[in-house]
């Protein structure tokens, strides 16, 4: 088969979708030798592809910040390149699909946010994403929700037939794995770490949920229970401004620091280096980061969401995210008993981050692009 990957949209600032494409073609790249996949990419998203003999560059000179540009490239040049480049099936990520496609095509779906808009979307790109998600529900071959409960959103809202439907998750690439003790103190003091820390990696939106987050911890503090420092890892997305308010608000000063983006050597290290992952995020399609965490052998205490449950299961320790209270209960006990609780958190976590590793989701996704494939053959057949 020759695989048509649309990446014509991908930049680093589009934050957990950056991390599931990467993972994703440097997986096809790897493990999938017997197949072709022509990548249409932007001088920012060419990095993405790893160098692997069965990926094939087609590199466009557009800029994916200027997104009518883009998006007018996709719906009226693409579908010739496509044709030129002897695609059989192209591949759309992030709910979207173009107006004029002439082969089979299969979307990714990350969450529902166009529709419950918990990231604070702009009505403009909203409405575009809403418009454009409701297009590809109807006219793709298959839909590729990255988790069964993504999966299940799309059934509720817009009754989906599960038959038109493939889960396929968050590649965790077998890379990502418990560093050295060398690895761990080398991140500690290159960025002023305590020996002990919360880590939290999310993107500053809204439903990213840190100002309770952070009212939990002026909460222990202000019972004189020792909160262990918070690291706080994410970009700027809309509610970093409610954040460092919201430390010199609660006096924390002295119990947050702020990572810049970092290069994956060192977001490894950093997962492996941390006490515990706390993630109270109020809504996820998958949770990215709490598999990173459960392969790189850091314990999880995490919101109580179906996402969160669907990856990490028993691996996990769960809050009510919208609870300061339970927050904090689930905090104080982890802090508590953590010599106790986290070796079984780890070993649990690391049988779990098996799931996602790179391998049998090839297999799954290779298997859906022949399925689109041979459904729209199947369909024309007189």
């Amino acid at each position: 088969m020759r695989i048509g990957l649309n990446l014509l949209h991908v930049m680093p600032e589009i934050g957990g979708g950056w991390n599931y494409i990467s993972n994703l073609v440097g997986a096809l790249g790897q493990y999938d030798p017997l197949n072709t996949y022509v990548a249409f990419v932007t001088r920012r998203s060419r990095c993405l592809l790893p160098e692997a003999s069965n990926i094939e560059e087609a590199l466009i000179d557009i800029d994916p910040a200027v997104r009518v540009r883009r998006i007018l490239f996709e719906n009226t040049a693409l579908p010739f390149l496509v044709r030129k480049r002897r695609v059989e099936c192209v591949h759309w990520f992030s709910g979207t699909l173009g107006f004029f496609s002439p082969v089979p095509n299969v979307v990714s779906f990350y969450d529902m946010q166009p529709f419950n808009n918990l990231a604070k979307i702009k009505f403009p790109k909203r409405a575009y994403l809403k418009f454009m998600a409701k297009r590809a529900i109807r006219r793709a071959d298959l839909l590729l929700p990255i988790s069964e409960s993504t999966a299940g959103e799309l059934r509720d809202a817009f009754d989906v037939d599960p038959r038109r439907m493939v889960t396929i998750p968050s590649i965790i690439p077998a890379r990502w794995n418990p560093v050295s003790m060398e690895e761990r103190l080398r991140v500690r003091a290159e960025y002023g770490l305590p020996d002990r820390f919360w880590l939290y990696v999310a993107h500053f939106y809204p439903h990213k949920n840190h100002v309770r987050l952070l009212e939990a911890l002026r909460e222990m503090k202000d019972r004189s229970l020792a909160p262990w420092p918070l690291v706080l890892r994410g970009d700027p997305h809309g509610s970093e401004k409610e954040v460092h308010e919201a430390v010199r608000r609660y006096d924390l000063e002295d119990y947050v620091i702020l990572l810049p983006r970092l290069e994956e050597t060192d977001m490894r290290a950093l997962y492996s280096a941390a006490s515990a992952l706390v993630f109270p995020s109020l809504y996820e399609g998958s949770g990215m980061p709490v598999m990173e965490a459960l392969a790189c052998g850091c314990p999880v205490v995490a919101s109580d969401i179906p996402p969160v449950r669907e990856n990490a299961g028993d691996a996990a320790v769960y809050f009510d995210p919208e609870k300061v209270a339970s927050i904090v209960s689930a905090l104080m006990e982890f802090q508590g008993r953590s010599g106790q609780a986290r070796p079984a958190l780890i070993e649990n976590g690391l049988a779990k981050a098996l799931r996602f590793r790179p391998e049998p989701i090839v297999g799954r996704l290779v298997e859906a692009y022949r399925s689109a494939i041979r459904g729209r053959v199947e369909k024309v057949k007189p």
